[in-house]
């Protein structure tokens, strides 16, 4: 067998050699950096050597077009070299600024051919271009000898600082000098370009209409200063220009035209200056200065010299085509020879695979049959991996909810010992000894409240490793702001807190709310080491090779003993020093900097402070597209948690307080110890009605219609979310304000209670003043709204006092304001409306209503209408409006009705209230 596969390489070796293209290899690297290549002067340039370095198939021509900008023309020459360039041509953009760079290219042994444009310092092997002083003295005489030795000129001239322009204008003055009665009228300083000189001939146009002549030092530039004088009004200015390249609107056929009075004839030297690099590169004789001969064409002999352009293009288009013509026959050439080397190898590969495939059908029929028996075996050993995958993945889940419900469950009873404890504090009976157990007792469960935030931040970690959310953050405000936050510690503890940035970095990707987390417990454990007046600093640097960013979190504090460091970052260790933590924090700081790539180290000595250093790489290439927050999925806050409370509610029916002006509070939990406590602190301010399930609940808000609800989000029979979602979606009771109190602090639990409406959300453990401010601020602001957007009716001492009425009379009465509200602008809604509405006849109605109202249903009606009203006069709505939304038919009887029941007019009304 191996001798066949012997056999089978040498012949794929065969037909692969036979099957590769023949051509040439490039045998040198010619690259030309042109100044500026969108005027027809240049295009012709480069046309030029292209055509010429079609006979030089082995060169490779690179081509870099800079645009006038002098700087960028330097950067592009820099790239050139990068790519190990045989020889550069360039025409400078200013000779100045470009020196630099050719004398660098030329010390560098690499030859330099400087066309068009010289450069300052000489430091080039070839210059190929038109002697500019040879031309600006040939203009001068022509123009002398137009003029008839007298007159005067104006010149428009090219980029300040350029060869080309500067030599010219020398050239001209010589001229003008030697004959010294014509004179130079008016100087226009230009870029080369057609706009730009037509917008200064626009500026200086009177100058220019005094001037016998107008020189512009090139041909596009005399086109724009042509345009400038036609829409002057003057059209029989001569002018001449300096290039006479042919083509259609070039110098030639505008002189042909009669538009361009003559030009300077201004070789490109494109061609002459790919001969002078084939010689330098060839290492034949070349000459150093290659001045190209100029002529003065105008009408005398623009029609010849167009002539022999348009033969010149002939032929040259001529050739061309036969070019590419050999090129084709080459390629079919070569075609048909892989072609035909393909057949042959295939032929003898074809006998040689029959051969082998005979061997190998024989050696694959033995080998199938091992396998088949192999793959049951794999098969049935896969199927034993997956369903003990099944069972290692179901006790993981049922392992992760009990440790959830379990730390979560620590948080109720840690409730009722830390609340009560802060109402034990104000007590002014306790002894000193009293005092003291009190704070030892508190101090502990604090420590103990730590432990179970810490588990389940570890806990969420673990379950949450996949999704990071990293963002680019401002590096420099996201420690500033984290600090501000430790300043009243650092006062209250008199350490001096610093921040100091040695990089110029300024954005870093990281999970903003991660990373908090773990520098703010660097810096907890910063503040409880180091005794007062010690120094804390936070120092952010780069690495030598900027490829990581440092945090460092340093302190002079008591530092850590050598036998701790080896196991600082180890799930619950603790050191020597224990002083409240739970060996919990830096494990999880540990987890939170390699959920971002990174690594976290230590350094201290005993008695001299710690270096916590948190190692993030830089940018972002290092994340995934999971990890990065393109729109992130959860909602992150950099705020510290609040420490507040869920509670249970009390099975009791009736509570111990009730008075009438109280607001009514119904509260729904399950856990009897918690409403105990909630009533011990609330009873004395509120009426409070427990509930202990969904079910309950829900009984109780049609019976009693509370100010506020106060929920549990885990009930027995089924959720606060539910409990929520059907308050606020019920026409009835979606005015009444829901309180969420819960265990569950993950932001998805309190963003969908926000997305239901709940009015707040509070977590466990709560502080006593904390929770009773927001029941006060939900029920005062509730109560505010409802007496400024709505018609109620203030108390008549005629009907029967709010007090008196049964829960079923107050579900009435909330059911008829719900009705009349809702329909208040509608001016032919009635009795009969109102009764249907309420699913009673009208009679029973009426009954009903003046029992409780000692009014009838259309006077109430009435009543609340021209309530309303005067809410809405005070924000400003005119008569008529506030008729029309009342219910009112005309603006005059909403007054006339307004005045019988107040004894006042609207508007004398509203000014009456505006002045008090």
């Amino acid at each position: 067998m191996s001798k066949f596969y012997v056999f089978f390489a040498f012949m794929m070796l065969l037909c692969c050699h036979s099957c590769q293209p023949t051509g040439n290899n490039t045998q040198f690297t010619i690259a030309f950096s042109q100044c500026i290549g969108d005027d027809a002067w240049r295009e012709t340039m480069l046309d030029e050597m292209r055509r010429e370095l079609s006979f030089y198939p082995d060169i490779e021509f690179v081509y870099r077009d800079a645009g006038g900008d002098n700087q960028k023309q330097i950067q592009q020459i820099k790239e050139l070299l990068e790519q190990n360039i045989d020889l550069l041509i360039v025409s400078p953009n200013e000779a100045e600024p470009l020196t630099p760079i050719v004398d660098s290219v030329f010390h560098k042994n690499i030859p330099v051919i400087v066309t068009d444009r010289k450069t300052s310092s000489g430091l080039y092997n070839a210059y190929v271009g038109a002697d500019n002083l040879a031309i600006g003295k040939l203009a001068g005489q022509f123009i002398v000898h137009a003029l008839n030795g007298q007159g005067q000129i104006g010149i428009v001239t090219g980029l300040k600082g350029t060869s080309a322009s500067i030599e010219r204008k020398k050239g001209l003055l010589d001229a003008l000098d030697s004959a010294g009665t014509v004179h130079l009228g008016v100087e226009i300083q230009s870029d080369w370009e057609r706009n730009t000189a037509y917008a200064q001939a626009k500026q200086h146009i009177e100058q220019l209409l005094e001037q016998d002549i107008i020189l512009a030092f090139n041909d596009q530039m005399a086109f724009g200063v042509i345009q400038a004088l036609q829409e002057a009004g003057e059209s029989h200015k001569k002018v001449i220009g300096i290039d006479a390249l042919p083509g259609e609107g070039n110098g030639l056929s505008e002189i042909v035209n009669g538009t361009l009075f003559a030009s300077m004839l201004y070789p490109t030297g494109g061609t002459e200056a790919i001969r002078t690099a084939m010689a330098i590169l060839q290492r034949k004789p070349y000459k150093r200065d290659n001045i190209l001969g100029t002529i003065v064409i105008n009408q005398d002999n623009a029609g010849l010299m167009m002539l022999q352009s348009n033969k010149i293009q002939e032929q040259q288009e001529d050739i061309d085509k036969r070019q590419k013509l050999i090129v084709e026959q080459n390629k079919i050439y070569r075609d048909q020879q892989t072609t035909l080397n393909v057949l042959i190898t295939s032929l003898v590969l074809a006998v040689v695979f029959g051969g082998i495939s005979v061997i190998v059908i024989k050696s694959n029929w033995e080998k199938n049959k091992h396998l088949e028996k192999q793959n049951e075996e794999i098969l049935s050993q896969q199927q034993q991996i997956v369903e003990m995958n099944h069972q290692i993945q179901a006790a993981s889940e049922a392992k992760s909810r009990f440790f959830t419900n379990v730390s979560h469950e620590f948080k109720a009873p840690l409730t009722l010992i830390l609340a009560p404890m802060e109402e034990l504090e104000k007590e002014k009976k306790l002894s000193a000894e009293g005092l003291d157990h009190l704070a030892r007792i508190k101090r502990n469960a604090k420590k103990l409240q730590q432990l179970v935030t810490d588990l389940i931040d570890i806990h969420r970690i673990d379950k949450e490793q996949r999704q990071l959310q990293a963002t680019s953050v401002q590096i420099d405000i996201f420690v500033q702001q984290l600090l501000s936050s430790f300043k009243p510690l650092s006062q209250k503890k008199r350490i001096s807190l610093s921040y100091i940035s040695k990089t110029p970095l300024k954005e870093l990707w990281i999970d903003e709310y991660l990373m908090e987390q773990a520098l703010s417990n660097l810096l907890s454990n910063a503040f409880k080491f180091t005794a007062p007046g010690g120094k804390i600093s936070v120092i952010v640097e780069e690495n030598t090779f900027g490829d990581y960013l440092l945090i460092r979190v340093v302190d002079n504090g008591s530092g850590i003993a050598s036998t701790d460091i080896d196991y600082i970052f180890d799930n619950f260790y603790q050191g020597e020093q224990q002083l409240s933590g739970s060996g919990i924090g830096l494990a999880y700081v540990k987890e939170i900097v390699e959920l971002h790539h990174g690594q976290v180290t230590v350094s201290s000595k005993k008695g001299a402070g710690s270096s916590f250093t948190l190692r993030l790489p830089t940018g972002h290439s290092h994340l995934t597209a999971d990890e990065k927050a393109g729109s992130l999925n959860k909602a992150r806050q950099t705020e510290r948690e609040e420490r507040i409370l869920t509670i249970d509610t009390l099975t009791e029916e009736k509570p111990s307080f009730y008075s009438s002006k109280a607001p009514n509070i119904l509260i729904v939990d399950d856990h009897t110890d918690l409403q105990l406590f909630l009533k011990d602190i609330l009873e004395h301010e509120y009426n409070l009605t427990f509930a202990k399930s969904y079910a309950d609940a829900f009984s109780k808000i049609e019976k009693s219609y509370p100010d506020l609800v106060v929920s549990d989000i885990m009930l027995p029979d089924g959720s606060g979310l539910d409990l929520l979602k059907m308050v606020k979606n019920s026409p009835q009771y979606d005015k009444i304000p829901v309180l969420l109190l819960s265990a569950l602090d993950t932001e998805e639990t309190k963003i969908e209670g926000m997305r239901l409406m709940a009015d707040a959300y509070l977590t466990k453990p709560f502080g006593v003043d904390h929770l009773k401010a927001v029941i006060t601020n939900l029920i005062t602001s509730r109560r505010r709204l409802r007496d400024h957007y709505t018609s109620i009716l203030e108390p008549d001492d005629t009907a029967l006092n709010t007090t008196q009425r049964t829960a079923q009379d107050r579900r009435f009465m909330q059911n008829l304001d719900t009705i009349i509200e809702e329909h208040l602008g509608n001016k032919s809604f009635g009795v009969e409306d109102i009764a249907r509405a309420m699913n009673m006849s009208r009679v029973q109605l009426y009954r009903r209503t003046k029992n409780l109202l000692n009014n009838s249903v259309n006077e109430y009606l009435l009543q609340r209408r021209l309530t309303k009203s005067k809410h809405l006069l005070l924000d400003g709505l005119d008569i008529n409006e506030v008729a029309q939304q009342v219910g009112f038919s005309s603006g005059a009887y909403f007054a006339a009705a307004f005045k019988r029941q107040f004894g006042t007019t609207p508007s004398a009304f509203r000014k009456g209230k505006l002045k008090q």
